[in-house]
């Protein structure tokens, strides 16, 4: 059909999208402060953030349905501040999906078009295609009360791409999705993506659907971006204490620089006395120093009474909580009041198991230890980053 999307047919022009120093304030506050960004053209983005750090905001001025109060905003090479929607080759797909309640699926998904006068046959002809698809045109002439939740998603998929856009805008759109269908959507939305090859910009404050889809994560945190990289450095190599948080994966410990250490390594001393190093990365280091520790490298030993030991990178705790995770057991530590995490394989904890209140030293290999970019400033208290993720 004429001008169906698609690789070969994807819609003209590049779908680079770049944000200079974009701020949006809302009577005295901001939802965005000097925002910078670049998203590639094809590429699969994920704006990753707890509820008010401004990542919806970012997308509804991508769309045009917020305007900057400051800064510019380009799509390939037309900076599209004061535009309308319409004009940016852009295309949203709403957490609620917005279906019609009174049309059938074809004709949903056939609405955009028929806006912008494109005659019924024609239309109906492109929204079968559409549908077809995502393999739901067998159920063209039902209506949207009539399909399931999955269901409902795909035809607003099929209605967002039908304008042919160089960009996709996603808000939330797996969020009221159960987790069997959450998990099915997801591959079918990155199978999409690449079989289109346009952008793909996707709100969500879920981790591990960042990490599954993206190209390209964007940590934000109370209007700023915190990490933008590929969902491998930012789970592995987090920049700041808050990133190594937020991702769920890393615990962060502070200590200040002191002498001692292994040829090539840092050693650092926190104010419990516990002493950690990290291999040396050129320059002279910083103290204090924050450091971030994979939970999924981290070792449990129960104490069984043994006196303290000065052994480097290990930590003295309490089991605080246990949660079986199918293929490893996380278990929370109290360590002097603050909490750590160690992430131990099944086969591992099953064989020298641990339970609430059980003392235990964690302890973990020196080259799996991160140097952060910033100091930790004590958010370690937060139980929404630390407890939860």
């Amino acid at each position: 059909m004429a001008n169906s999307p698609g690789k070969s047919g994807a819609a003209q022009g590049s779908g680079d999208i770049r944000l200079v120093n974009v701020t949006k304030q809302f009577g005295n506050s901001y939802a965005v402060k000097d925002i910078n960004l670049t998203i590639p053209h094809g590429s699969y983005c994920c704006l990753l953030g707890p509820s008010g750090c401004g990542k919806t905001t970012i997308l509804r001025m991508i769309a045009g349905h917020e305007t900057p109060t400051s800064g510019e905003i380009y799509i390939g090479s037309d900076m599209v501040v004061g535009k309308p929607p319409v004009e940016r080759g852009t295309a949203m797909m709403f957490q609620s999906y917005a279906l019609f309640p009174h049309l059938t699926i074809q004709d949903n998904v056939a609405f955009y078009l028929k806006m912008r006068g494109v005659g019924k046959e024609e239309r109906r002809a492109r929204a079968l295609e559409m549908l077809q698809r995502v393999q739901l045109d067998h159920l063209k002439d039902r209506m949207p009360a009539q399909l399931s939740g999955g269901q409902q998603q795909r035809v607003a998929l099929a209605r967002s791409l039908i304008t042919n856009p160089k960009v996709l805008l996603l808000d939330e759109p797996l969020s009221a999705l159960d987790e069997f269908l959450r998990l099915r959507m997801r591959g079918e939305l990155k199978s999409l993506q690449n079989e289109l090859g346009i952008t793909f910009v996707h709100v969500t404050h879920t981790q591990p659907e960042a990490i599954a889809l993206a190209d390209m994560v964007v940590v934000m945190d109370t209007g700023r971006i915190d990490q933008a990289d590929t969902a491998n450095v930012i789970f592995d190599k987090p920049a700041t204490p808050y990133v190594a948080r937020f991702m769920g994966g890393q615990n962060v410990l502070t200590g200040s620089v002191v002498e001692g250490g292994s040829p090539g390594t840092i050693r650092l001393k926190s104010a419990d006395g516990s002493q950690f190093e990290t291999p040396a990365t050129g320059g002279k280091p910083t103290s204090p120093l924050s450091v971030a520790v994979r939970r999924d490298r981290v070792a449990l030993r129960k104490r069984n009474g043994d006196a303290a030991s000065n052994a480097v990178n290990s930590v003295w705790g309490v089991v605080s909580a246990t949660e079986y995770q199918g293929s490893y057991v996380k278990v929370t530590l109290d360590v002097g009041g603050q909490v750590f995490v160690a992430n131990v394989s099944d086969r591992d904890y099953f064989a020298e198991p641990v339970e609430r209140g059980d003392p235990v030293v964690a302890s973990w290999k020196t080259e799996d230890v991160h140097i952060l970019g910033k100091v930790d400033t004590g958010a370690a208290g937060d139980p929404y980053l630390d407890a939860g993720h």
